[in-house]
């Protein structure tokens, strides 16, 4: 049977001749001592005794009160008291739950952001906490949140901020000095809401197998506004995929003005990445050419599969120039954008403000970089007449995969067939010239 007792120890004394009483844990025949943010002269020691009396009754009582909060924890948990061998195992379990006091969300949700591998992933968590913290200061003037606070109610005021116009004060980073400004966000439908929330989601998830023992029953976090809070389902997604006119006119641009470097960028790796079977933009920072072909790691899905989500596509002669035109004379990376842009972000700041840019120079309505994969994608299915299967080997897509598939190994010239196929139906007449990829299905 756990016992608890608070002593003052002569050896204890500090220079300025305070003692700092302690809470001493016994169980099992063993002894643990926590300390308590009380500091005392008041003590009276007996001739050749260790320990001594606090004379001040005041400060008797708050020892008192701290005895009795951390037997209150002990008798609220016997299960787990059970389990403990020593009373160094009820320490940490004490300290555990006071801790649950103090757990702030927002601090939490930094630490577990900063140690997620994926930069595509840091990025969205980071943007759905920062959303957070904006309607924690606009309700409480602060961006603190513990986490026994983080109630359905909390959710519930949360999403309909979200759904409504709001300004929002965010910091330049353009300038040396701390400058603010503020700037207006529109309303988020339910796709947008439920992407806010499953960050939320995410992180408090993470937060119960963090702090909460399920094998030892030893449960800090006990509420889950999860349980009673429903996130909107997600909207049926606009598909993105443009018309073959459309990639022909990206294609045959010329610009008209010879300094718009970034519009040409941009319609430069569009058309890579349609040539590629759709390849991302941030995987075109480390990829690699080996043997003629690109490879690379698809980082959106890579740290979730066991495959490392890789893929080798071939180079399509149309492709041949746009990598010659931007590759790493170096050789520290196959394209040189690291040298244009310092990171992920700005090239995907670089390649909007390029999209629409160009957009505007050839006429069309305003389209996304991602269009091109869902492009190709969609030509491929609905003009090429290929399968799903093999287009779903060109998106790097792993859903629907059986147990047959672990014994097949992966065929990646059907990729080649497929951007064969795409490209002659797009750009046949470019193709005249050039000698193409046999292309039988």
């Amino acid at each position: 049977m756990a016992t608890v007792s608070w002593v003052v120890f002569k050896h204890h004394k500090k220079s300025d001749g305070t003692y700092n009483p302690k809470i001493r844990i016994s169980h099992n025949r063993t002894s643990s001592y926590i300390s308590t943010p009380i500091y005392t002269d008041m003590v009276r020691f007996k001739k050749k005794s260790a320990s001594g009396t606090i004379t001040l009754e005041k400060i008797k009582e708050e020892l008192d009160d701290i005895v009795k909060e951390y037997r209150h924890i002990i008798n609220d948990n016997q299960e787990i008291i059970q389990e403990c061998e020593t009373s160094k195992d009820i320490v940490l379990m004490i300290e555990r739950r006071k801790k649950r006091k103090d757990i702030d969300f927002i601090e939490f949700a930094r630490q577990h952001i900063q140690m997620t591998p994926n930069a595509g992933t840091r990025t969205v968590k980071t943007t759905g906490i920062n959303a957070l913290c904006h309607f924690l200061k606009y309700k409480n003037g602060n961006d603190k949140l513990s986490i026994k606070d983080l109630t359905s109610k909390l959710l519930r005021e949360y999403e309909g901020w979200l759904r409504k116009e709001r300004l929002i004060t965010v910091r330049q980073n353009r300038t040396a000095k701390q400058e603010y400004r503020t700037i207006r966000k529109p309303a988020l439908n339910d796709t947008g809401v439920h992407s806010y929330m499953g960050v939320i989601q995410s992180v408090f998830n993470a937060a119960l197998l963090h702090f909460n023992d399920y094998e030892k029953g030893d449960i800090i976090i006990t509420n889950d506004p999860f349980k009673v809070y429903t996130i909107p389902p997600v909207l049926e997604a606009k598909k993105r995929a443009v018309d073959v006119d459309i990639i022909r006119k990206i294609y045959n641009y010329s610009p008209i003005n010879k300094r718009k470097r970034t519009t040409t960028f941009t319609r430069d790796i569009y058309i890579l990445s349609f040539l590629l079977a759709g390849m991302n933009a941030i995987d075109m920072l480390d990829c690699q050419m080996v043997n003629g072909r690109i490879e690379y790691e698809r980082q959106k899905t890579k740290d979730r599969r066991k495959d490392k989500a890789f893929i080798s596509v071939c180079i399509h002669p149309l492709a041949l120039p746009i990598i010659e035109k931007y590759r790493d004379p170096s050789g520290n990376c196959l394209f040189d954008f690291y040298k244009r842009y310092s990171n992920i972000r700005n090239l995907t700041k670089g390649i909007h403000r390029g999209m629409r840019s160009l957009c505007e120079e050839i006429g069309i309505d305003y389209i996304q970089f991602y269009s091109a994969r869902h492009s190709f994608a969609t030509i491929a299915r609905n003009e090429c007449d290929i399968s799903k299967d093999d287009i779903s080997l060109c998106l790097n897509h792993s859903a629907g995969k059986t147990i047959t598939d672990t014994y097949i190994k992966r065929d990646f010239s059907r990729i080649d067939k497929v951007i064969s196929k795409v490209a002659d139906y797009v750009f046949g007449e470019s193709l005249s010239s050039t000698s193409s990829i046999n292309n039988d299905l």
